[in-house]
């Protein structure tokens, strides 16, 4: 009895058998795969970042400081920014082929809306990126980030939470790093983990 539920507590964290066929590329094009190695790179890439980056004031001259002076400091800032463009890019991809192959449909809707909280939480964390970097561009993009979250019910709370005492020359704070860095980052890894889990779980992907 004991070693019956211990199996089939295994096979319910991971099932052994899915459909034939339904993770071949031709099928799913790579798409999810891609939009996780690019969120790999952009662990690694951001820990690396984080011992030089200061948020806040300093923003812009520690990046200026890490492409000047860090040895390849300006090819791991750029793998950064460009692995965040990529996944962005995939992750849209990733949601227009479940759209068309409906594979939002029971009894996957619970993993399409996981996917939705996961495409939502890509965009928010490539433009909290685009703040840190500081300057007058992001010090504008910050304004605009804040005027559109007030227009919101509690907005006014919910813009001093997420962008904290910003100013129109530089986006970059404390709490906007904070956010990106440990909330938003850990909250979107521990989603793609349970959203692979129940692809595997719901036998797969449905085909075009």
């Amino acid at each position: 009895m004991g070693r019956q539920g211990n199996n089939s507590f295994i096979v319910h964290i991971r099932p052994r058998q899915i459909k034939a066929g339904t993770l071949r590329f031709r099928v799913t094009f790579c798409l999810g795969g891609f939009s996780f190695l690019a969120f790999i790179i952009l662990t690694i890439t951001g820990i690396l970042l984080m011992f030089y980056y200061q948020p806040g004031e300093k923003a812009f001259a520690s990046l200026s400081e890490i492409d000047s002076a860090l040895p390849y400091g300006g090819f791991i800032r750029s793998l950064h920014f460009w692995a965040g463009q990529m996944m962005v890019f995939s992750v849209f991809l990733h949601m227009v082929r479940v759209v068309w192959s409906r594979a939002y449909r029971p009894l996957r809707e619970l993993n399409w809306v996981t996917g939705v909280v996961l495409f939502v939480l890509t965009v928010v964390l490539d433009y909290s990126g685009y703040l840190l970097r500081g300057g007058q561009e992001s010090g504008a993009a910050s304004s605009v980030g804040q005027t559109l979250l007030k227009t919101l019910p509690g907005g006014h709370g919910l813009a001093t939470v997420f962008f904290g005492q910003s100013s129109p020359l530089n986006g970059s704070t404390l709490n906007i790093f904070v956010w990106h860095v440990f909330i938003l980052a850990g909250i979107a890894g521990f989603l793609q983990m349970f959203h692979f889990w129940r692809i595997r779980k719901d036998g797969g992907v449905r085909p075009l």
